[in-house]
């Protein structure tokens, strides 16, 4: 009886390694399946995010194409000789228009601060302060600047 024990007991040790073995394998197999769609998951967010930058991309540039077509029309003259005249007129009056509207708001500004007698010099200053040079000189170097470069392209 102890003969036919033993036997079992080596037949099943035999299998014993093997049934490890298929244990193992199917722990294996369903680690390399879980990394495959891991990696696979992490591939399709980075084809999209690819995408989405590669239509970003796409978009921008016809958005430039076509403020460079709007703004290429706009400054194609018409050939009639008042549509041109108005159009060269526009932002030089405005301009002027603004000027005289903030001219008529500091000559304001001037008689109220003057009514407290604290003295021209004074009401002067405390009448021009650092946004004040901020408009003047984006208004001037918006003017001249313009000239400036338009000359070092050779068009002005």
């Amino acid at each position: 009886m102890l003969a036919l024990f033993g036997s079992i007991v080596g037949l099943l040790g035999s299998f014993a390694p093997r049934l490890i073995g298929f244990f193992e394998q199917k722990q294996n197999h369903s680690q390399e399946i879980e990394m495959l769609r891991v990696q696979g998951e992490f591939q399709m967010r980075a084809i999209e995010a690819g995408h989405a930058a590669k239509m970003q991309e796409i978009n921008a540039s016809a958005d430039m194409a076509s403020e460079l077509a709007a703004f290429t029309a706009a400054l194609r003259p018409s050939g009639i000789a008042w549509v041109d005249g108005f159009n060269a007129f526009v932002r030089p009056f405005l301009t002027l228009c603004f000027f005289a509207l903030y001219a008529g708001v500091k000559a304001a500004q001037f008689v109220i601060l003057q009514q407290d007698h604290s003295g021209s010099a004074a009401t002067l200053l405390s009448m021009w302060g650092e946004e004040d040079w901020a408009v003047w000189a984006a208004i001037v170097t918006f003017w001249f600047g313009n000239r400036t470069f338009n000359k070092e392209r050779g068009r002005g």
